[in-house]
């Protein structure tokens, strides 16, 4: 027991000069990130210059006969180094007006190089500070306008040795790649900064126009923005819900999104979206590569991604209130430790925008059943009781009239009774407590397409493919708002008997067709678009285009394909 106790101590002994130097290393390291760099930039000129002088005092150098001459060069520069102390230039740090100050340096160090022992002057061991200097203020540029101002002095101050017959080639060599080297290493930094603070910037810039209804667009722009900032890199993100077995699986590479709702338990229970832990919090390092294709293996529909070639995967997973999720990063052209981070951060976003689209999902749905429960009401209150207060005066007026009048009378107040009875069942089912979340549209739309043939005297003809396409209710009902402009269009316009309404799904979208017999356009007209049916597409972020048949005339709707969740 005792022996145990010395080895513990013995352990912690060893341990403490490391704890003591990183704490001072990041104190320091705070200090200097905490410093402004233009303030030490003036800070290590004067110190410079104060301790050149003091060398020059201790040893002065040689020639004797200009010793004075270099002294006062050397208090110029530093009364010229306390003055930018004082009187900071109130520029921008990679201000070209710096550039002048930095010339000043480097001329009055050349200057001093050339009157104390030329190449082989102390002085040179100060140039070093120009290409430091340069470097912080304009990254891999300074770093190259600084290396090029070193060599141009350096040549400037050998050409005096070279002719005198004595010249120190070695020292002008070794010297020369000495600050190339310099300049490469600083410049790399220098473009490692620079870049760093460019994608910072390209990640502060994260899109925040999310659409409500349109997921796949608004997603789509999500990838997009992070994949640039990945350097061009594929995706591939699952997601589902926590309390549920219901997710979905998006794979983007070359500018295009698919995107796949998945239920099933099995699926979610072999791949758990939760990273797992150690005893003491920390999290197991997962084998992504291996990960990644397992889950390729149980989804057919993802097999080109099987395909692709795979070098390098980073993996990240997210957590949020009502997801959890991962996100594998395939071929980041970036470092691996800074495709890691980046692959972190963007996983942290994306679980934060899909939490924040549920919400805005849930606060559009509450407005919008809100104000259909209003407009039912008002329905209810106002139009559905005129209907029925004018639908008892025509029965009045029918019993009065003549035979042939009666039956007209009797025609039209059937079309009032089907106007009443689709207004009260747009009042009960928007009062009704709960409301399917989807409709089958083939149902839907048979029975609405019956209504609008008597209404308009036109026959309608409604497929949908495949026969069991289900969509939102209110993505259904603005279907039927196109139906039925499309129909009184084509009657009132067109003079059509007959109207074909065809509908179609596709990976991301739905195409709605429509074909009538009429005249077709006036031929003065190169086929117009209908402006109340353009305006209703348009909102839907869909497209619109019209043709001319023989006879009559065509438009197809492509309408995004609008998930009712995620």
């Amino acid at each position: 027991m005792a022996s145990l106790d010395c080895g513990r101590e013995a352990a912690i002994a060893r341990t403490q000069p490391n704890n003591i130097l990183k704490r001072f290393a990041r104190s320091a390291g705070d200090w200097l990130l905490g410093a402004e760099p233009e303030r030490l930039i003036s800070i290590g000129r004067l110190v410079t210059a104060a301790f050149a002088i003091l060398a020059i005092y201790l040893d002065p150098t040689h020639p004797v006969s200009l010793l004075y001459e270099s002294r006062a060069i050397l208090s110029l520069y530093i009364l010229f180094s306390v003055l930018l102390v004082i009187y900071p230039l109130r520029k921008p740090l990679d201000s070209p007006v710096h550039f002048l100050v930095h010339v000043i340096d480097a001329v009055s160090l050349a200057w001093l190089t050339l009157l104390t022992d030329e190449l082989t002057s102390p002085f040179f061991a100060v140039l070093p500070f120009v290409l430091l200097a340069m470097t912080m203020r304009w990254g891999l540029k300074g770093a190259a306008l600084g290396a090029l101002t070193l060599l141009v002095v350096q040549l400037i101050v050998a050409l005096p040795d070279f002719s005198d017959g004595e010249s120190e080639l070695n020292v002008f060599i070794m010297r020369s790649t000495y600050f190339v080297f310099a300049a490469v290493i600083l410049g790399y930094f220098g473009a490692y900064r620079d870049r760093s603070r460019q994608r910072l910037a390209e990640l502060a810039e994260w899109p925040f126009d999310a659409v409500a209804n349109d997921v796949v667009s608004w997603l789509a722009l999500l990838f997009r923005h992070a994949s640039r900032v990945l350097g061009g890199s594929r995706l591939f993100v699952l997601w589902r819900d926590q309390e549920d077995d219901a997710g979905c699986i998006a794979y983007w590479a070359d500018d295009r999104l698919k995107l796949v709702e998945l239920q099933d338990a099995d699926f979610w229970r072999r791949h758990d979206l939760q990273q797992a832990r150690r005893e003491d919090g920390a999290g197991v390092p997962s084998r992504n590569e291996m990960d990644f294709f397992h889950l390729i293996a149980d989804l057919p529909e993802f097999a080109e991604a099987a395909r692709e070639s795979v070098q390098r995967i980073s993996a990240a997973y997210f957590s949020s209130v009502r997801y959890r999720g991962r996100v594998f990063v395939i071929n980041s052209p970036r470092r691996p430790d800074e495709g890691s981070a980046l692959t972190e951060i963007i996983a942290t976003r994306l679980g934060s925008e899909l939490e924040r689209l549920a919400l805005t999902q849930q606060m559009t749905e509450a407005a919008r059943s809100e104000e259909r429960m209003r407009m039912a009401c008002d329905l209810h209150d106002s139009v559905l009781q005129n209907l029925t207060a004018a639908r008892l005066k025509l029965k009045l007026f029918g019993e009065a009239a003549e035979s042939d009048s009666k039956l007209q009378l009797a025609e039209v107040g059937k079309l009032i009774l089907e106007q009443q009875q689709r207004i009260r069942q747009f009042v009960e089912e928007n009062r009704a407590a709960e409301i399917p979340a989807t409709s089958s549209l083939e149902q839907i739309l048979s029975c609405f397409a019956g209504l609008l043939t008597g209404q308009w005297n036109c026959q309608i003809e409604v497929s949908v493919s495949p026969p069991g396409l289900t969509a939102p209710k209110w993505m259904a009902d603005e279907i039927k708002n196109l139906i039925s402009e499309a129909a009184s269009n084509a009657v009132r316009h067109g003079h059509a008997t007959r109207l074909r309404v065809s509908i179609s799904q596709t990976d991301d979208c739905l195409g709605l067709e429509f074909i009538d017999n009429g005249t077709g356009a006036p031929s003065k007209t190169n086929s117009p678009r209908p402006s109340s049916l353009s305006a209703r597409v348009n909102k839907l972020g869909g497209n619109l285009t019209v043709y001319q048949t023989a006879p009559g005339f065509g438009v197809h709707i492509v309408l995004p394909r609008m998930l009712g969740a995620i």
